[in-house]
Order: C-alpha cells, then sequence, then structure tokens
C-alpha cells in the first residue's frame, strides 16, 4: 500500500469521526435507565480505629495548629469546645492561611472536628473506601460519618467563603438527624 493511499484513508477517516457528536444526548427516561460500561464496583468501607500513626498525625497537627495561635493570635491553645469557633473565624477573617496552606487548613479542620466530637458525642475512627483513608468522625457504632478534615480546605481551595459559625450549624444540623435515626437500620449518611 503507498503512503498516499494510506495517508487519505487516514484523512477520511478522521474526517468522519469528527462530523459525530462526540456528547450522546439522552432523554430524562433514557437517562434513567442508563447503564454505564464498565461502572465501578461498590466497595464497602473498611471502618477502625484510629491506629497510633494517625493518632500521631492528629496530636501533632493540634500541637501545629496551637503554635500558630499563638504566634498570630496570642492564644496559648485552643478550647476543645464551641469558643474555638471563634478563633478560627479570626484566623479566617484575618487571611492568616494562604490557599497554599494546605496543611495548616486541614488542621483547623481537625480543631474543627474536635469540636463536633466534643460536643456531640462522635469519636474518631479510620474510614478507608475507593477513594483512600480518611480520618472521620463517627456517631456510635452506626454508618453515619462526618469528613471534618478537609471541611476548610476544600473550601478554601474552590474559593469558597469559609464561615466556622455556619459550617458548624450545617452540619451540627445533620449529626442532630442522624442522631435520631433508630441504631439498628440507621442510613448511611456521610458530610465531606
Amino acid at each position: 500500500m503507498n503512503y498516499l493511499l494510506l495517508f487519505t484513508l487516514i484523512i477520511i477517516a478522521s474526517q468522519s469521526l469528527a462530523s459525530e457528536d462526540p456528547v450522546q444526548s439522552l432523554t430524562p427516561e433514557e437517562l434513567e435507565r442508563y447503564q454505564f460500561r464498565n461502572a465501578p464496583e461498590k466497595t464497602e468501607a473498611v471502618v477502625s480505629e484510629l491506629n497510633v500513626g494517625q493518632q500521631f498525625i492528629l496530636s501533632n497537627q493540634r500541637r501545629e495548629f496551637n503554635n500558630l495561635l499563638y504566634r498570630r493570635l496570642g492564644i496559648r491553645e485552643a478550647f476543645g469546645d464551641r469558643r474555638d469557633l471563634s478563633i478560627l473565624q479570626q484566623l479566617i477573617d484575618r487571611k492568616v492561611l494562604t490557599s497554599g496552606q494546605v496543611r495548616e487548613w486541614q488542621s483547623m479542620g481537625i480543631i474543627f472536628g474536635d469540636i463536633l466530637a466534643e460536643e456531640h458525642g462522635l469519636s474518631w475512627v479510620s474510614y478507608e473506601d475507593d477513594r483512600g483513608v480518611s480520618k472521620a468522625l463517627r456517631w456510635r457504632n452506626t454508618d453515619n460519618y462526618v469528613f471534618p478534615v478537609t471541611v476548610f480546605s476544600k473550601r478554601v481551595q474552590y474559593k469558597e467563603p469559609v464561615n466556622a459559625h455556619k459550617l458548624y450549624e450545617k452540619i451540627s444540623a445533620e449529626v442532630l438527624r442522624f442522631k435520631q435515626l433508630p441504631a439498628p437500620v440507621a442510613a448511611t449518611r456521610q458530610s465531606r
């Protein structure tokens, strides 16, 4: 086969592919029945107590947060309760952290998680699913979780406004809802 003929066939094939609509349009009814070719398999999350390394990471990030508080606001350390919401908001309002300081934002998320744990009786656990391993808060022995570590860093990454008090109220309302569910049949609810 000569190269000119091969080149012509490639051009014709690419033109016919380019003329086809690459995005398939579906009606609402077709969308409901649509089956993905390679749908991902849903795997059960593995939930366990925090291991020693995870506990160390949380403790270390709490210590780093307290150092930041002392350096930037003159506050020795976080209280470990709702009073810390005002401290978190002061750091946010004063723009103490840049968007690139992800670890520091996540340290704030840990302090925020400690507030939720203290106020609502939640406990820190290790939560592993197809996305990876996360530190989460769990309500008793149910499938109800809150993922506070990234609650600030994700919002900052996407340039969303961050209000610690409003986030706390929103997540607290959800926690109160799933705390009222009967324990044996508690539906899985996740806040990230």
